[in-house]
């Protein structure tokens, strides 16, 4: 509906401003009930969470965002984040276990896309999960949970460091009102953005070596591998098939490239597009997903991570990721379907990452140089290694390549 006279308009927005004043305690009902919710599905966990928390949009900022965009709401309960939830984590890599969690007990929107902040103040693109969420339809069906049934809400997942850089961005905005920010402090706001990006993925890096130093001493590591938290595993897994003649020569050297931080927030948003766009990356990703009957999630911490061992490859042209990715499909093909599973695990793969095709990619390439010290310089400082070493990984990869590119290519891939 868009009011167009001034008039309608005014009294449109005075209409919904009178549903909100009339439903304020059943929201606010609503709001609290999904916190206590919440609450106790963590509560049976023992994933660490920093807070839990709801908020109501107040009446100022209702009437300035009906002020701005009234006509787009036709009832009060058709906006999404009038109830606004809010779990926040400590690690990024606890996001996607906090999501499965929620998911077992309420109802989330199968149609999520990450959401990016504003373009003109976040150019880097710090994500908030963002999901509507709803009591399950069983739990409507209790006498105290039916006056709740047409409400909506918004769920946001942080970690502390996203939420800190929301609070502050949000001063900024209302700093602001309606005029824009001059291009320099752009340009600062969009380094500060980053950087929490950055330290969000070196507290996940430092939390695993933690974790792994513990699981060591205690006798209790198991081996697994992967880049920022991706799923993986260890040695003692069957390979087969082959590798074609590689059209492009990718230059590795013992000692990786320095890395610009500004080229690779510019190659990380290319990536992005690559990974999610190009159908030969899609392809193989669904390949892999598919052989572990488990689904494709996107993070871009995983994204930022794998455009920095390829910017220290000399890697940096999505062209020509392209063309490596289809000169060695085969054996790609063949080690993922066993560098994210272990033979001796007993659950299942909880989920693969959009571009883990690229993650093989680059064990690959590291393998093709038949050079231990090349494999472990290169995967030392940007590989998360738990249970094994850094040598045990190096002789492990060398071997499993061999062995593949001596088979031939297996049928129906």
């Amino acid at each position: 509906m868009e009011a167009k006279n001034p008039l309608l308009h005014a009294q449109h927005i005075s209409n919904l401003m009178d549903q909100y004043d009339e439903s304020f305690d059943l929201y606010r009902s609503y709001n609290e009930r999904l916190l206590i919710n919440l609450g106790e599905v963590f509560n049976k966990t023992t994933l660490p969470i920093s807070a839990i928390a709801g908020d109501l949009m107040s009446r100022p900022t209702l009437k300035k965002m009906l002020t701005e965009k009234g006509g787009y709401y036709s009832r009060l309960r058709d906006i999404e984040n009038l109830i606004t939830v809010r779990v926040v984590v400590y690690f990024s890599d606890d996001i996607e276990l906090a999501v499965s969690l929620i998911s077992k007990e309420f109802a989330l929107d199968d149609c999520f896309q990450p959401l990016h902040e504003n373009p003109d103040q976040d150019r880097f693109g710090i994500n908030t999960r963002r999901f509507d969420i709803k009591l399950l339809p069983e739990q409507y069906a209790r006498p105290e949970y039916q006056r709740f049934g047409s409400l909506k809400a918004e769920l946001e997942i942080r970690t502390v460091l996203q939420h800190s850089w929301s609070e502050v961005k949000g001063i900024f905005d209302m700093l602001l009102g309606r005029s824009r920010l001059p291009g320099q402090n752009v340009n600062k706001l969009a380094q500060i953005s980053y950087l929490l990006k950055m330290a969000d993925e070196e507290l996940v890096r430092i939390k695993d070596q933690i974790l792994h130093q513990n699981a060591m001493m205690a006798g209790t590591g198991m081996p697994a591998v992967g880049v920022a938290g991706a799923v993986a595993a260890g040695p003692g897994l069957p390979v087969e098939p082959t590798i074609a003649a590689p059209l492009v020569e990718a230059t590795i050297s013992q000692e990786p490239k320095p890395v610009d931080p500004q080229l690779q927030a510019a190659f990380a948003t290319r990536l992005e597009s690559f990974i999610l766009n190009d159908a030969v990356v899609r392809d193989m990703d669904r390949a892999i997903a598919d052989h572990y009957e488990t689904r494709l999630v996107y993070r871009d911490n995983f994204v930022s991570s794998l455009s920095e061992v390829f910017l220290r490859l000399g890697l940096d042209r999505e062209e020509r990721l392209r063309e490596e990715l289809t000169a060695h499909k085969s054996v790609i093909l063949v080690l993922m379907k066993n560098i994210f599973g272990d033979s001796s695990r007993t659950t299942p793969v909880e989920l693969i990452h959009k571009g883990s095709s690229l993650l093989v990619l680059f064990y690959v390439l590291l393998a093709r140089t038949g050079n231990v010290e090349i494999i472990k310089k290169n995967v030392r400082n940007y590989i998360s290694l738990r249970g094994i070493s850094v040598e045990e990984f190096a002789n492990d990869l060398l071997l499993y390549y061999k062995k593949t590119v001596r088979r031939s290519p297996e049928p129906g891939w």
